[in-house]
């Protein structure tokens, strides 16, 4: 072996990082397993074989290579690199049984990573005639991706503390001193409970079983996906009340919801984060719900239920709607973008750039105002809910505001430049981006292909938090980047 191809082999680290990509495709070959068993109780078709098939290949693929990974440390690029892999291959791995029922090869990419980025935008239509299986794959789709791949998988390809931490901050979680194990079961346990939750309040709202688990599954991964090309406006008003709440309690937190037992109510009411969702979502409904009972025919009545489901919706980033919204005044929709970007909690099932971004922001512009009127010398902490904030915490949160905005407006150039309408174009990116799923009408079967790709392109980098993306779209990141030996 030469000494280039030594150094190779040390510095790419391929059994650690081999073993860590088989233990991720024979997490998704376990996923793609349970909707083939539904397909196949469903009754025959050309999906179940396909999901079949695809579930036998990659478990063949991935169990070799998952033995290569014997516990090695991992490093922060290599953790942001496989995040950045589970949420492009998981949709990946879905897109030939979807091009098996019919789906063009484009749409299926788009629902497929419409479903695990959570986002809830679609270019299909007619889902009243769609066969169930096809229906539960994609509701299973948003609920995997709630959970988040990276999250079930660091129980699986995680043995060290701060490898697992690293991991999971790349979400948006934040590790606790169990360690990672301990985390992502606690975490899972959380989401499961909250998810039989769902599915029994859906089903004992008035919907029948399959309408309560598909909706049901969506809402608690904040998803958006219905099973009407209306959405959720056909439904009975008790179960639009159910799934708007669902989304409500799915945008906190998940790992607070651990704390209930010891805590009680405080534990989530205590945290400044919870709060600013709760005052985001009741300040979204209330200008939604001014500006359209001002507007056109909208009675006041309708315009306020119409505007709490929107609200919640929004800055939950679900995607459910019982209205149009390419109807709503620009005004509105104005407002809606902004929820929508904001999003919900850290550690959520919710998109957008986060609440506690958003705290941080305000809280730099508070220090910066107070600095004008205090000496020079005087030592202004930021702070949010008590907590000193980090200068790293701050850069990253920066950061990652200007990526963010970077990406929209790249994307909003495109658009404009396929000769798209101005508003309707950014409303689509900063849905997408935001993993938000409501759409100004623009999305649909025939949106131009390289619209529908930049759209999912969008998806990805929000769900991923774009820094994991770049990483793996960039490999001399992780690819010979070895840190020093202590």
């Amino acid at each position: 072996m030469s000494q280039a191809a030594a150094y190779l082999m040390r510095a790419v680290r391929p059994p650690v990082l081999l073993g860590l990509l088989g233990r991720l495709l024979l997490t998704l070959a376990a996923l793609a397993a349970i909707p083939a068993l539904v397909s196949l109780a469903h009754g025959d078709s050309p999906l179940t074989w396909r999901l079949a098939a695809m579930s036998a290949l990659l478990c063949g693929v991935g169990w070799p290579l998952a033995r290569l990974h014997r516990g090695a440390d991992i490093q922060w690029n290599e953790a942001l690199a496989i995040t950045g892999l589970a949420f492009v291959m998981a949709p990946l791995v879905m897109v030939w049984p979807l091009v098996g029922i019919g789906i063009a090869p484009i749409d299926a990419w788009f629902e497929s990573v419409s479903g695990v980025t959570t986002t809830g935008l679609t270019t299909l239509r007619g889902m009243a005639e769609r066969p169930a299986d096809f229906l539960f794959l994609r509701a299973w789709m948003q609920w995997y991706g709630g959970l988040g791949i990276a999250a079930l998988t660091v129980a699986l390809i995680m043995r060290h503390h701060a490898g697992a931490r690293l991991l999971l901050e790349t979400t948006g979680e934040s590790l606790s001193e169990a360690g990672a194990r301990e985390h992502a079961r606690r975490v899972f346990v959380v989401y499961a409970a909250l998810t039989l939750i769902a599915v029994a309040a859906a089903w004992a709202s008035g919907l029948a079983p399959f309408p309560a688990l598909a909706h049901g599954l969506a809402a608690v991964a904040t998803g958006g996906f219905a099973i009407s090309d209306q959405n959720i406006a056909p439904l009975p008003p008790a179960a639009v009340a159910v799934l708007s709440l669902v989304c409500v309690a799915a945008a906190i937190s998940l790992p607070l919801y651990a704390r209930l037992p010891r805590q009680g109510p405080r534990a989530l009411l205590g945290e400044p984060e919870v709060r600013a969702l709760f005052i985001a979502i009741l300040t979204t409904s209330a200008m939604l719900a001014a500006i359209t009972a001002t507007h056109g025919d909208f009675a006041w009545r309708s315009a306020v239920a119409d505007a709490l489901v929107l609200g919640v919706s929004a800055q939950t980033d679900t995607g459910f709607s019982t209205t149009d919204v390419a109807a709503l005044p620009p005004a509105a929709q104005l407002v809606l973008m902004v929820s929508m970007a904001i999003g919900g909690c850290t550690g959520s099932t919710a998109g957008g750039i986060k609440l506690i971004r958003l705290l941080i922001l305000l809280r730099l512009i508070q220090v910066a105002l107070q600095r004008t009127a205090t000496s020079e010398r005087a030592v202004l902490d930021v702070r949010v809910g008590g907590d000193r904030v980090e200068p790293d915490m701050i850069a990253s949160a920066l950061q990652l505001l200007g990526l963010w905005a970077l990406v929209l407006l790249l994307s909003w150039l495109i658009f404009l430049a396929q000769g798209q309408p101005p508003m309707a174009s950014l409303f689509e990116v900063v849905s997408a981006t935001s993993n938000a799923g409501l759409s100004a009408g623009l999305t649909g079967p025939d949106m131009a292909p390289i619209l529908k790709l930049v759209l999912t392109a969008d998806m990805l980098f929000g769900r991923v938090e774009i820094l994991a993306l770049l990483v793996v779209l960039y490999p001399p990141t992780w690819i010979g980047r070895r840190r020093a030996s202590p």
